[in-house]
C-alpha cells in the first residue's frame, strides 16, 4: 500500500509539472498569436503604433520562452525543439524588421516616402502637359497612369510591361518636339519615370503577392515558428500520455502484487488459524486426559498465546489443588491410623 500511494504521489507531480508546462506552452502560443496580430494590423494600417506593440510582444515572448525552457531542462526533445525556437524566432523578428523598414521607405500613405515622391513627380508632369495644351500627350499621361493605378491595385507585372510601353511612347514624342520645349518635359517625364520604377522596385521586394519577396520569406518563417509550437505541443502532449499510461500500467501492477500478498497472508492468517484452533482442540483433550502444558511458542496470534498461558495457568492451578488434595488425604489417613491405634492401647 505504501509502495501504491508513494507511485501515485510521484506520476501526479509529474503529471501536474506537464500540465503546467502544457499550460506554459499554451501562454507562450497566445504571445505568439498577439505578435502575428500586431503584425498583420501593421501591413493593413501601416500604423507604426503596432510596431512598437510587436516589438514590445516579442521580448515578452523569448522572456517566456526562456522561462518555460528552464523549467524543462531534462527533457532532451523539447529542448532541441526549444533551440530551434530560439534560432527560428529572432529570424522571423528580424524579418518583420526588414519587412517594416522597406514599407517605411515605401511610404506610409501616398504623402510620404516613394509614394510621396511619385505622387509629386506625377502631379508636376501632369501639371505642364496641361499648361502647355498637348491633347496628345496627355492622353498618352492618362494611358501611363491608367497602367501604373492597375500595377499598384493588381501588383501584376503586365502593366509595368504596359507603361513602359506608353512611357517609351511619349518620350519620342517629347524628343521630337523644339530643343527648348523638350529640355522642359524631359526632366519631369525622366524623374516621374524613376519613380515609378523606384516604386516597382520596393513593390517586387516586398512581395507582388503573399508567396513572394520579403513577405513570402516571412510568412514562411512565421510558418516555421508555428510548426516548432506543434512539435513542442506534440512532444509534450505526448509525454503527458505516456505518463498517464505509466501510471495505469504501476498501479495495475502494485494492485495485483498487493492482491497477491493479501491473499497469501489471508491463506498464511486461516492457516494459523486452524492450527491455533487444533493446537487449542488438543489441548482440552490433554487437558481431559493428561493435563499436558501447551507451548504458547507455537500458537500464531497474540490473543491465542494469551489464552494458552491462561490455559497453562488453569492446569498448574489444577495440579496444585490436586497435590494439595493427595497431601489432605494422606495426613487424614495418618491420623486415622493414630486414632485407631491409641483407641486399641486404650482398651487393653
Amino acid at each position: 500500500m505504501l509502495l501504491l500511494v508513494a507511485s501515485q504521489i510521484f506520476y501526479t507531480q509529474k503529471l501536474v509539472d506537464l500540465n503546467d508546462k502544457n499550460k506554459s506552452l499554451l501562454r507562450l502560443g497566445q504571445d505568439f498569436l498577439q505578435l502575428r496580430r500586431h503584425e498583420k494590423d501593421f501591413l493593413l494600417r501601416l500604423d507604426l503604433v503596432y510596431v512598437d506593440k510587436f516589438n514590445l510582444q516579442a521580448e515578452q515572448f523569448l522572456r517566456q520562452l526562456a522561462l518555460v525552457q528552464t523549467t524543462d531542462e531534462q527533457a532532451v526533445l523539447n529542448q532541441d525543439i526549444f533551440h530551434q525556437l530560439l534560432d527560428s524566432f529572432p529570424l522571423y523578428q528580424q524579418q518583420f524588421t526588414t519587412l517594416v523598414q522597406t514599407r517605411v521607405a515605401m511610404g506610409l500613405n501616398e504623402n510620404m516616402g516613394y509614394q510621396g515622391e511619385f505622387r509629386d513627380a506625377t502631379h508636376r508632369l501632369e501639371a505642364k502637359i496641361a499648361n502647355a495644351d498637348m491633347l496628345y500627350m496627355h492622353q498618352v499621361l492618362l494611358q501611363m497612369r491608367r497602367a501604373e493605378k492597375d500595377f499598384l491595385l493588381r501588383k501584376d507585372m503586365e502593366y509595368v510591361d504596359k507603361e513602359l510601353g506608353l512611357y517609351s511612347t511619349l518620350r519620342q514624342r517629347i524628343e521630337a518636339l523644339p530643343p527648348q520645349v523638350h529640355a522642359e518635359f524631359m526632366p519631369l517625364l525622366s524623374q516621374y519615370q524613376q519613380q515609378f520604377m523606384q516604386l516597382v522596385d520596393a513593390y517586387r521586394q516586398i512581395g507582388l503577392d503573399h508567396d513572394s519577396g520579403l513577405q513570402g520569406r516571412f510568412r514562411n518563417q512565421a510558418h516555421l515558428v508555428e510548426q516548432h509550437f506543434i512539435n513542442l505541443d506534440q512532444q509534450l502532449q505526448q509525454q503527458v500520455d505516456d505518463a498517464q499510461r505509466r501510471v495505469e500500467i504501476t498501479s495495475i501492477m502494485i494492485m495485483l502484487v498487493t492482491s497477491i500478498i493479501l491473499i497469501i497472508l489471508l491463506v498464511r492468517s486461516f492457516l494459523t488459524l486452524q492450527r491455533a484452533f487444533s493446537n487449542f482442540v488438543m489441548f482440552f483433550y490433554r487437558c481431559k486426559r493428561e493435563y499436558q502444558h501447551m507451548d504458547e511458542k507455537s500458537m500464531g496470534f497474540s490473543e491465542f498465546k494469551y489464552l494458552a498461558t491462561i490455559a497453562n495457568e488453569m492446569i498448574d492451578s489444577r495440579r496444585q489443588m490436586e497435590r494439595e488434595l493427595c497431601a489432605a488425604q494422606d495426613e487424614i489417613k495418618r491420623l486415622k491410623k493414630q486414632y485407631q491405634s491409641t483407641t486399641s492401647e486404650q482398651s487393653q
